[in-house]
C-alpha cells in the first residue's frame, strides 16, 4: 500500500512539468512587456484563455497572464516571417499573496498594509463567487456615481 502511494506521488510529480529556463514566466492578472526585433503585424496566442497578447506599437508586445497554465505566443511580420516565438508559463503571483487553508478549502489574501481576500482559481467556489459579486456591485456603484447607468 505504501509503495503504491509513493509510486503514485512520484508519478504525479513527474507529470507536473517545471518551467524550463527558456520559458517566460508571467503572473496571472499581470502584464509583461516584450521588445520585438522588428515590426510585428500579427500576434497569435496558442491558448487565449491562458494568456493574452497585443501589439502596442510595431515593436512592443504586451502579454497578460489570464489563467494558470502553459501556452505559446508567436509574432509575425507583415510578410509572415516569425519574429518572436516564446513558450509562456502563467502562474500565481506570490509576492504579497498568502493562501489560507481551512480544512479542504483555500482562500487567497492579497497583502499590502492590510490583507484583503481576493478570488483566485482553485479557491473555495462559494466564497470566490461571493467576492466576485461584491466586486461587481462596487463597479456598478462606481459607474452610477460617474453617471454611467450601463445603458438603462
Amino acid at each position: 500500500m505504501i509503495r503504491h502511494l509513493a509510486a503514485s506521488i512520484v508519478f504525479s510529480l513527474a507529470m507536473i512539468a517545471p518551467a524550463a529556463a527558456s520559458d517566460l514566466l508571467v503572473p496571472t492578472e499581470h502584464a509583461h512587456v516584450v521588445r520585438l526585433p522588428a515590426d510585428a503585424s500579427v500576434v497569435v496566442v496558442g491558448n487565449p484563455s491562458i494568456a493574452d497578447a497585443m501589439i502596442h506599437d510595431g515593436r512592443t508586445l504586451i502579454l497578460t497572464g489570464r489563467l494558470q497554465g502553459r501556452t505559446n505566443v508567436i509574432a509575425l511580420d507583415r510578410v509572415g516571417r516569425t519574429i518572436y516565438s516564446q513558450e509562456i508559463v502563467v502562474g500565481s503571483p506570490v509576492d504579497g499573496q498568502v493562501a489560507l487553508f481551512r480544512g479542504p478549502d483555500r482562500f487567497t489574501l492579497s497583502c499590502g498594509e492590510t490583507c484583503d481576500e481576493v478570488p483566485r482559481t482553485g479557491d473555495d467556489s462559494g466564497r470566490a463567487d461571493a467576492l466576485s459579486q461584491q466586486q461587481q456591485d462596487r463597479l456598478s456603484a462606481a459607474n452610477v456615481a460617474l453617471g454611467d447607468d450601463g445603458g438603462e
